[in-house]
């Protein structure tokens, strides 16, 4: 694929390697692109969220229902989760996106793989079997090959866009759902056009920095909040942009792709833990993806499709930088003050750090 690859052998020169990519064109002054990091043990794991390393495939039929085993899986366990934790939030999800966000954070398998706005907390991620002599063993530090991988949310939601602008086909599918005429499907379109040549779905130099980074779970809201007077929105695109319809209706319905065209979408959530503050925590939702013919000879050479560094649009936007010394970076960084309590920000590990103030 087409994404590009760093070594790095030093907390220096890690940090420089970040800094370069971090580059502003000659045209910006002062706001550099957001970039998104998530530290791996292990460089060979895919960037695949857990409910996607399972069995369950959508395979594909004669008569489409839409429903599918995949979606089933993501289903069952939310309405449990949800049943036996609801007392415990101090706030109520609003959305079920937003759902899998907390579950993800609590190892239920979901579609949202989870990154940060760190790249300092994701590298400590990667090395965190050298700081760490309780969960990881010397086994595991002798095997692991840290990397962290670098993402450019802007730039892949965009492209994303810009996909679904080009996609009439897509569009036409999911303003079916709306049961309206082909007169306001016409109009609903208009309007779609109209956003997507004002100013570059209306991106502007103030909010250059957050642009195309998306508040699924907000959005979701708005809907719902004006679903009765959803199609009158959206002819008017007076009050939401059209195509907020359309991410709600892929990524958090669950609208299955019949091919991989889209990549996952980078989104921000309100912070529902004291945990994913401190770790900056920030996601990819993938979409349901149906599983194509030649799925079954990629897998038997253990190449997942589904991956995001596999997917020809969120190729473009990655890079990997791989950890060449891991414990020499992980010394590193406990000399500059950083340790498991930045991502974990719990008793237990508090007390680690006072008793244990050394890498393995």
């Amino acid at each position: 694929m087409s994404y590009k690859k760093i070594v790095v052998d030093s907390l220096g020169e890690y940090m420089e390697a970040v800094a370069k990519l971090a580059e502003m064109p000659e045209s910006q002054s002062c706001r550099p692109p957001i970039l998104w990091f998530r530290g791996q043990g292990n460089a060979r794991y895919s960037l695949i969220p857990s409910l996607f390393r399972t069995e369950v495939r959508i395979q594909k039929k004669e008569k489409w229902d839409g429903y599918t085993t995949l979606h089933y899986a993501e289903d069952i366990r939310t309405q449990h989760y949800i049943a036996k934790n609801y007392h415990l939030l101090s706030t109520e999800p609003s959305s079920r996106v937003e759902w899998l966000e907390v579950m993800q954070h609590h190892q239920i398998k979901t579609r949202v793989l989870d990154w940060s706005e760190s790249s300092m907390h994701s590298l400590l991620f990667a090395v965190e079997a050298f700081l760490d002599n309780r969960q990881y063993h010397e086994k595991e530090r002798q095997n692991c090959s840290p990397c962290v991988w670098v993402l450019q949310p802007q730039k892949l939601n965009k492209s994303i866009m810009v996909a679904l602008k080009v996609n009439k086909g897509l569009r036409s599918e999911l303003l079916k759902d709306l049961k309206i005429d082909e007169d306001d499907k016409n109009k609903i379109e208009e309007q779609m056009e109209h956003y997507s040549e004002f100013g570059e779905f209306a991106e502007t130099k103030e909010t250059g920095h957050i642009d195309y980074i998306f508040n699924l779970s907000s959005i979701n809201d708005e809907l719902l909040r004006d679903r009765i007077r959803l199609r009158e929105i959206l002819i008017s695109g007076s009050v939401m942009m059209p195509y907020y319809y359309l991410l709600s209706r892929i990524y958090s319905d669950g609208h299955t792709l019949k091919n991989r065209e889209l990549a996952p979408l980078c989104v921000v959530h309100p912070y529902h833990s004291e945990r994913i503050r401190a770790q900056k925590g920030v996601f990819t939702v993938f979409p349901f993806y149906q599983e194509q013919s030649e799925d079954s000879v990629l897998r038997s050479l253990k190449i997942n499709p589904d991956a995001m560094e596999n997917n020809w649009m969120a190729g473009d936007c990655l890079c990997q930088i791989m950890i060449n010394n891991p414990q020499k970076i992980a010394l590193q960084m406990l000399k500059n003050g950083m340790n498991d309590s930045w991502l974990y920000p719990e008793m237990p590990v508090v007390s680690s750090e006072i008793e244990e103030h050394k890498i393995f």
